[in-house]
Parts: C-alpha cells; sequence; structure tokens
C-alpha cells in the first residue's frame, strides 16, 4: 500500500514522502495515530498544494536554524565539577546539563538534539554537536574544570 507521511517516522522517512508498506502497518499503526494517509490520487494533489504554501516557512525555519548554528558555533561554556584525590568526579555531565548550560547562554536547545555518546566525567575541553534540523549541526567548545582548579 503507497501512503503518504505526515510526520516523521523513524526508518521509513519524513513528512510528505510517499512510500510503499505493508495494508496492516498502514492501517493498524501508521493511520490510527495520525502518521500517514492513503497515497490517493486526491490526497497527492492536495499534498502538492500544502508542499507549495509550506515551503515558504520550511525554508524560513532553515534560515533561522542556519543563524542559530552560527551562533552556537562560536559558543564556548566553561564549568566544574568535583573531583577526588584520585582524579575521579563526583557525577558526571549529562545532555540535560549541556542544555541546562546552553540555556544559560540564551539558546532554547532541547537536550533530545545535543548528540552525546556517554555522559562526560573527565575535566578536559570537548567538542559538542547539536542537530538543529534536517542537514544542519552546530558544534560547540566545552570546557570541564576541575573544582577549585
Amino acid at each position: 500500500m503507497k501512503i503518504i507521511l505526515l510526520k516523521p517516522v523513524e526508518r521509513l522517512g519524513k513528512p510528505f514522502d510517499i512510500v510503499s508498506v505493508k495494508d496492516g502497518y498502514a492501517r493498524n499503526y501508521l493511520f490510527r495515530r495520525n502518521l500517514a494517509i492513503p497515497a490517493t490520487e486526491a490526497n497527492i494533489q492536495g499534498l502538492e498544494k500544502n508542499k507549495k504554501r509550506f515551503s515558504k516557512k520550511i525554508e524560513k525555519i532553515k534560515k533561522m536554524s542556519m543563524g542559530l548554528a552560527e551562533q552556537i558555533n562560536s559558543t564556548s561554556i566553561k564549568t566544574t565539577i568535583k573531583t577526588g584525590i584520585e582524579g575521579k568526579s563526583f557525577g558526571s555531565i549529562t545532555s540535560h546539563d549541556l542544555a541546562e548550560l546552553l540555556k544559560s547562554e540564551g539558546f532554547e536547545i532541547d537536550k533530545k538534539n545535543i548528540v552525546l555518546d556517554e555522559p562526560i566525567k573527565h575535566p578536559g575541553v570537548y567538542d559538542i554537536k547539536v542537530h538543529l534540523g534536517e542537514n544542519i549541526d552546530a558544534t560547540f567548545k566545552f570546557i570541564l574544570l576541575e573544582e577549585g582548579a
């Protein structure tokens, strides 16, 4: 069955993509959750009209994301962490902590958009990647110092 995606679906596509899926998956999962609609002639024509209408809005959002990416790329954030005698840290810095630090710098970034393989536990300088949208990523410098150093 051919369907039109209304929202992003992992491993399937992004909004307004026309994809083929099994009938049961479409009826029982995608349609019930308003993630897709059937790809009929009328829906495809409506899709083309919506693409034209929203293309300006999408372009505006993309420009804003690019500007935000430039600002984040030029940002560096310092913070401290408590460490013991042997240099072992008490706690770690997670994507939630980084989102809070970015918020204090004036950037409203969701913690889900911060790409962090594992929590930061040791003092040092790190390059942290932030995903801002489709093919738009930014990187900022994060400096973690020992408390009292």
